[in-house]
């Protein structure tokens, strides 16, 4: 008996083993590997053939869908679940939501129809189908949808907040107010809530209902960006330019927008000059809160910096500025803006000292030798600023930078009258880069003055001009060489646009235009244009020197 008991107990177990080629067996292996095991791609073979012994087995179909990336066959899959057993509504809204994904709104109405007889209580159904409406131009039937989800699920939020932009869409100001309304009755301290009631009173033209409700969103919650945000738009769109900086001084204390979103904001109004200029000082107290908060952020000192000197406080600006020395960013970048500030308030010891300061630290920096150089040469100390230039040569990294540094040299050699090694270094300029428009108009210009190679000088005054059509002084240059050639003619034509080009009509360009007038014989107005070049500043001692000689000439 015992035997016969232990057989029966073996039998029963071996009863109760899993079938390991069923179809429900493979499924529960394949979302094994699926969820535990992280493997899709197993998981995807085993339900590929479960697909392919049985069309109907609608399991296989939907998670075919979920795991497929190619949109297409995904709502293919999805569609073969859905057909499979249309009353189960997980397959349901996944073949809406496939549908949807991909584009195929229309055919994803009815669907979610289904889906909301088969689950009441689904307020995605609600919205994606007011959605969908809404896209289709059907906003009325969209508020309809939204209508019938209040009336199965109770109020919502966020369906709430859909109907009532449907409401604003279509004009039905009195509903949209009264939804607004509605909500902050039974949610009083909503701050959101009367954030957008105001905006619906706003877009409705109640404006005095829109600034009350406005600041009950403010007073209870001043710490909300969004709200803020709002409150600043709408004093924006109704020209109240000092609540709306005053509220933007809200925004930009907030530790919810990060600082780089607020450099980027307040590029919009410091952008804009004529604003900028009307509301410096309310800004102006926006971006030295700025300064406090991030002292250490280069955006912040960049933009402090020019609201400074906007303001024309350049000795602030020039401490603000020499105070960051120390800080790890420095740069040479930032030695040499400091430096060209203080060359041009005149601080001229002080630039001095700074570009030795600053060369100890970056002695390579071709940037930092070539302004040296050049302030070098503005206290007439050309052969050391040609030194500096030859040491910024050997740094270059490109010929189009060695080609500017040998064009310079070259002008210091003009500078010092030595236009045989000036012409040779523009030579050298031109060999690395043939288009150095400055280059050429120099070149070409000294050698008008020397009436030498005049030909070769109009080719280069005239190559400078097409790669810089809008100079005027490229064009004087073209204009000048031309009058040296003896062709007037075509030399007024020339500097006639040039000074259409200046607008400040240059005193070089006056004298010169004088010059060629007097050439062709119109004196009058030759001497109506030396006056005015006078005027301009050109020196009046020079300019009757030049005349006498002029008139000797002829």
């Amino acid at each position: 008996m015992a035997v016969a008991t232990i057989n029966i107990a073996a039998a029963a177990t071996r009863t109760t083993l899993p079938d390991s080629l069923s179809r429900s067996y493979r499924h529960t292996e394949a979302v094994k590997a699926l969820t535990i095991r992280q493997d899709t791609s197993s998981a995807r073979k085993i339900w590929l053939q479960i697909a392919k012994e049985d069309t109907t087995y609608a399991p296989a179909y939907y998670y075919l869908s979920m795991t497929d990336r190619d949109r297409d066959s995904g709502v293919r899959y999805a569609h073969r679940a859905f057909v499979a057993d249309s009353t189960n509504k997980w397959y349901t809204q996944n073949y809406a939501e496939r549908l949807i994904g991909s584009g195929r709104y229309t055919r994803a109405i009815p669907i979610f129809r289904r889906l909301m007889r088969l689950d009441p209580q689904n307020i995605q159904s609600y919205h994606a189908l007011a959605i969908i409406y809404g896209i289709n131009g059907m906003p009325y039937s969209a508020i309809s949808i939204l209508d019938s989800a209040e009336l199965r699920i109770g109020y919502n939020y966020y369906l709430a907040d859909i109907k009532q932009e449907l409401l604003l869409s279509t004009r039905q100001y009195d509903r949209a107010m009264e939804e607004g309304e509605r909500r902050i009755k039974e949610h009083p301290y909503d701050a959101e809530g009367f954030a957008k009631l105001a905006n619906v009173y706003d877009i409705a033209g109640r404006d005095s209902l829109a600034r009350v409700t406005y600041d009950k969103a403010f007073k209870l919650d001043t710490t909300n960006v969004e709200t803020i945000f709002a409150i600043a738009d709408y004093y924006s769109r109704k020209g109240n330019v000092i609540r709306m900086l005053d509220y933007e001084q809200h925004i930009f204390r907030s530790d919810k927008l990060d600082v780089e979103n607020k450099l980027s904001r307040l590029q919009e109004y410091t952008s804009n000059t004529n604003f900028y200029a009307a509301n410096y000082f309310r800004i102006g107290s926006i971006i030295r809160q700025l300064a406090i908060d991030y002292p250490n952020n280069r955006g912040v000192r960049e933009i402090y910096t020019q609201h400074l000197l906007a303001g024309g406080y350049r000795k602030e600006a020039l401490e603000y500025l020499r105070s960051h020395l120390e800080d790890e960013d420095t740069s040479a970048d930032d030695y040499i803006y400091i430096v060209q500030l203080e060359y041009a308030m005149g601080l001229m010891d002080l630039a001095k000292g700074d570009i030795v300061i600053a060369l100890g630290h970056y002695p390579t920096n071709v940037d930092l030798l070539s302004l040296y150089s050049y302030m070098l040469s503005m206290d007439g100390d050309y052969e050391r600023a040609i030194w500096m230039l030859k040491a910024a040569l050997d740094y270059a990294d490109s010929n189009i930078s060695k080609s500017v540094i040998l064009g310079n040299i070259g002008d210091l050699y003009h500078s010092m009258a030595d236009d045989r090694r000036a012409f040779n270094y523009y030579r050298k300029a031109l060999a690395l880069n043939g288009d150095n428009a400055l280059v050429l108009n120099n070149y070409a210009y000294f050698l008008s003055l020397m009436d030498k190679d005049l030909d070769k000088a109009l080719k280069m005054a005239e190559r400078a001009v097409e790669l810089q059509p809008n100079n005027s002084s490229y064009i004087d240059t073209k204009a000048w060489v031309l009058h040296r050639m003896g062709r007037n003619e075509d030399a007024k034509v020339v500097m006639r646009q040039a000074l259409s080009m200046s607008s400040l009509q240059d005193a070089s360009l006056l004298l010169h235009y004088g010059d060629i007038l007097w050439s062709l014989g119109e004196r009058f107005m030759a001497e109506t244009y030396w006056q005015k070049a006078v005027e301009r500043g050109y020196d009046k001692e020079l300019m009757d020197a030049h005349i006498q000689i002029i008139k000797r000439e002829k």
